[in-house]
C-alpha cells in the first residue's frame, strides 16, 4: 500500500490551501444517510456547504422509510427489501434529472444498492467501515440479523461492493483502519483513497469554566446510544462497585437503564444540542468502553469541550486519541483496564485538565469541521 494512502489528513495544512478554485461554481449532490452519527455529519457537513459561495449544492437525506407511504404498507415484503426501494426513491426524486459536477454519498450503501448513481455521477464515497469490517461486528449492530456469507447472495453482494468502490471517483474512509480495508480488502485503487475524518464544530463544542460547578463533585460523561455496545454496563458496574464518594456519572443514551445512585440517565438528546453541548461542558471526564464502533464523533465532541477521553481501541479509534497524552485508549471489553484508568484519573485532577487540554488542540489542529469539509470539497473539484 502506497504511504500516500495511509497519509492521515492532519498530517498536511489545510486552510487556505483547500479553498475551492474561485470564478466557478460546482453543483455538488450530497446524498446523507439519517442514522444517528451519520445525521450528525449531515447537519455539520450542511452548515459548512451552505456557507461556500463557490457550491451549489442539493441535499438528499436517506431515511430509508417514509411514515405512511405506500412502499412500507407492503408488508409482505421483507422490511431490507422495503428499506432499499425506499431508499433509492427518495435518492431518485431527490437527485432528480440535473446534472452534477460531483456526488457525494456520506456511506456507500445507497450506491451500492443503485448503481445507476455511481454510473451517471462522478461520485464520491465516504465510509467509517467497510462491510467486512461491518460484518465483524454485526452481532453487536443487529442482534439476530441474517447475514449471507455463502451462497449466491454473498457472491452477488461481494461483487456488487467491490465494483462500487473501484468504480467510485474518489473514496473518504474515516480512518486508516477503514482505508486499509477498502484497498487490500476490495481492490481499491489507493492513490484515490483521501482520509477524511468527519470533523468538529470547535465554535460549538468548546471549553466553558462557567458551567463546571464549583462543588468537588467529579462529573463523568458517556454518550452511546446503543447501551450494551457501547460498555454501558461496565460503567455501570463501577458505579456499583467503587467505594469512591463525591462523583457522578451522567450517561446519555436511547435505552433505559437501572441505575444505581449517582448515576443519572438522559434520554432524548439530541445531536449537537445545547443540552448535550452543556452537560459535557458541565463534566471532568469522558468514558466509552465500547465493544464495537468504526469511529467515534462523540469523543472527538469530548475532547474538544475540553475533556479528557478513555475509550476502547477498536476500529478507527487510534487515529483520535494520543494514547497517555489526550486520555487513554484500553482494550475492548476489559473491565480491569477501564476500571484502573478510570481510578488513576480521578485521583489526578491536574492531569485530566492537562490531558483535556491537549485533546482539545488536537481537534482544532486536525479535526476543524470546517476545514475537514472543505479539504473534501477541494478534492471533489479537482476531479470534476
Amino acid at each position: 500500500m502506497s504511504s500516500r494512502a495511509l497519509d492521515i489528513v492532519t498530517d498536511v495544512p489545510i486552510r487556505e490551501d483547500h479553498a475551492l478554485p474561485s470564478g466557478r461554481t460546482f453543483r455538488f449532490g450530497f446524498v446523507m444517510e439519517q442514522q444517528a452519527g451519520m445525521r450528525t455529519q449531515y447537519l455539520n457537513w450542511r452548515s459548512v456547504v451552505q456557507s461556500e459561495p463557490n457550491v451549489d449544492a442539493i441535499f438528499v437525506p436517506i431515511t430509508y422509510y417514509e411514515n405512511g407511504g405506500w412502499i412500507e404498507r407492503m408488508r409482505f415484503l421483507p422490511y431490507q427489501v422495503r428499506a432499499i426501494w425506499r431508499g433509492n426513491l427518495q435518492m431518485k426524486r431527490g437527485l432528480g434529472g440535473t446534472a452534477y459536477d460531483a456526488v457525494l454519498f456520506n456511506t456507500h450503501i445507497p450506491a451500492v444498492y443503485y448503481p445507476p448513481a455511481v454510473r451517471r455521477y462522478r461520485a464520491f464515497l465516504m465510509f467509517d467501515v467497510t462491510p467486512c469490517q461491518y460484518d465483524a461486528m454485526a452481532r453487536w449492530y443487529r442482534p439476530g440479523q441474517r447475514r449471507y456469507r455463502d451462497g449466491a447472495i454473498a457472491r452477488w453482494r461481494e461483487r456488487r461492493i467491490r465494483h462500487t468502490f473501484q468504480a467510485a471517483v474518489g473514496l473518504f474512509p474515516w480512518s486508516r483502519w477503514a482505508a486499509q480495508s477498502v484497498i487490500e480488502d476490495y481492490g481499491a485503487d489507493p492513490e484515490r483513497v483521501f482520509i477524511l475524518p468527519p470533523g468538529v464544530d470547535t465554535d460549538l463544542w468548546h471549553p466553558d469554566p462557567q458551567q463546571k460547578p464549583n462543588d468537588g463533585v467529579v462529573r463523568m460523561l458517556f454518550t452511546g446510544g446503543n447501551f450494551e455496545r457501547k460498555g454501558g454496563d461496565l460503567l455501570l458496574r463501577w458505579a456499583r462497585e467503587t467505594r469512591r464518594r463525591n462523583w457522578e456519572l451522567h450517561m446519555v443514551t436511547l435505552d433505559q437503564a437501572d441505575a444505581p445512585a449517582g448515576v443519572f440517565i438522559h434520554n432524548g438528546v439530541q445531536n449537537n444540542s445545547g443540552q448535550l453541548i452543556r452537560l459535557a461542558q458541565q463534566c471532568d471526564l469522558f468514558v466509552l468502553p465500547t465493544r464495537a464502533d468504526c469511529f467515534s464523533i462523540a469523543s472527538l465532541e469530548a475532547m474538544a469541550a475540553g475533556l479528557p477521553v478513555i475509550v476502547s481501541d477498536v476500529g478507527g479509534i487510534a487515529d483520535i486519541v494520543e494514547d497517555g497524552e489526550s486520555g487513554y485508549l484500553i482494550p475492548v471489553d476489559d473491565y480491569e483496564a477501564l476500571h484502573d484508568r478510570l481510578e488513576y484519573l480521578l485521583d489526578r485532577p491536574d492531569l485530566c485538565r492537562q490531558m483535556g487540554q491537549r485533546g482539545r488542540a488536537i481537534v482544532q489542529q486536525r479535526f476543524r469541521l470546517a476545514d475537514q469539509v472543505r479539504r473534501g470539497l477541494r478534492i471533489m473539484a479537482e476531479h470534476c
